[in-house]
């Protein structure tokens, strides 16, 4: 009897052991402040989104997320970083679609964009317009795609990038609507916006929050928004499915994202820590404020989203010829 009761303590040590270093990890999490790259400049609107959740989600897992910025190649740099980073959830990368298009954009990569990455959750959904300088002769969606077919190539677009979602959705629009405008990639959002509303570029697609400003004060016109539906920020702009491309249904979103094999446990918790903070008032009403639409995607949600997401974009990019380099 003395035996068995000595194995049976014996193999609850074993158990413990083995089992103990994730239970705790998984427990503990987090100790420290969590530190979350933005990869692109600061004040970026993928740091805006960050910014929306990050202070209320370190107030519900007890610890500070700190935003760090690290820009360059298209955000390959500070993504590049932490998927090198420990796997423990300590580090993480905040950054928009163009994440799961990285592989459409460039030959080659130092890391893999997918697979060197474990999907956590989606900061928001944004729907994007279609904005033109205040100057310009375009008047609407239909006028801008009747001037594009009468003039193929005449009409130049403006994105914050090759291969970025604002790109894509020009592509998709040619496409689409059977068009040809030129893209003109810009090294991030500001720059474009200026030189549209200056009137050096024909056509922008933006953010609701980036363009708002610049709308009301009379500098950019909107002709449509990208969203199925028409959006409470502007609700007399229409969107382009009901201007000319029936179907038309595109939103924006940035996310969190972790290295590869962080523990599953931590990734429910921060993930769990995003959906909690998406419905508390105060976050509700800053997400109005910029025209963002809270995510209900729990991480295996997410991950498949992202999978049919890049499988879309990708199949978009191939149609528009749109090169890697």
């Amino acid at each position: 009897m003395m035996k068995l009761k000595t194995l049976a303590l014996l193999v609850a040590a074993a158990v413990a052991v083995y089992a103990s270093p994730a239970a705790m990890a998984a427990d503990s999490f987090p100790d420290k402040p969590i530190r979350i790259v933005v990869p692109h400049q600061a004040g970026s609107t993928t740091e805006l989104f960050g910014r929306l959740l990050s202070t209320e989600m370190g107030e519900l897992l007890g610890q500070p997320l700190v935003i760090e910025s690290r820009p360059g190649a298209a955000g390959t740099i500070g993504a590049r970083e932490v998927a090198h980073s420990k796997p423990d959830g300590y580090t993480g990368l905040i950054n928009a679609s163009i994440q799961v298009m990285y592989p459409g954009i460039f030959k080659s990569l130092s890391f893999d964009p997918m697979k060197d990455f474990t999907p956590v959750g989606v900061f928001g959904f944004a729907p994007m317009v279609v904005v033109v300088g205040e100057q310009s002769k375009i008047k609407s969606f239909q006028d801008m795609i009747e001037t594009a077919r009468k003039s193929p190539k005449e009409l130049s677009f403006a994105s914050g990038g090759q291969g970025s979602l604002p790109h894509l959705v020009g592509e998709l629009v040619n496409l689409s609507g059977k068009v040809e405008t030129t893209h003109i990639p810009y090294n991030g959002t500001g720059q474009a916006t200026t030189d549209v509303a200056g009137g050096h570029v024909d056509i922008l697609y933006a953010s609701v929050a980036s363009a708002i400003p610049l709308i009301k004060g009379g500098k950019l016109r909107p002709l449509a928004v990208t969203s199925a539906t028409r959006i409470e920020a502007l609700p007399d702009v229409p969107t382009i499915a009901e201007s000319g491309i029936p179907g038309f249904d595109v939103t924006s979103w940035y996310a969190l994202w972790v290295p590869k094999n962080t523990p599953r446990d931590v990734v429910a918790k921060l993930n769990k820590s995003m959906r909690d903070a998406s419905v508390l008032p105060v976050v509700q009403e800053r997400m109005k404020q910029n025209s963002v639409i809270a995510s209900t995607l729990n991480a295996d949600e997410f991950a498949d989203f992202a999978q049919a997401e890049s499988t879309k974009w990708l199949d978009v990019m191939k149609r528009a010829k749109v090169e890697p380099k």
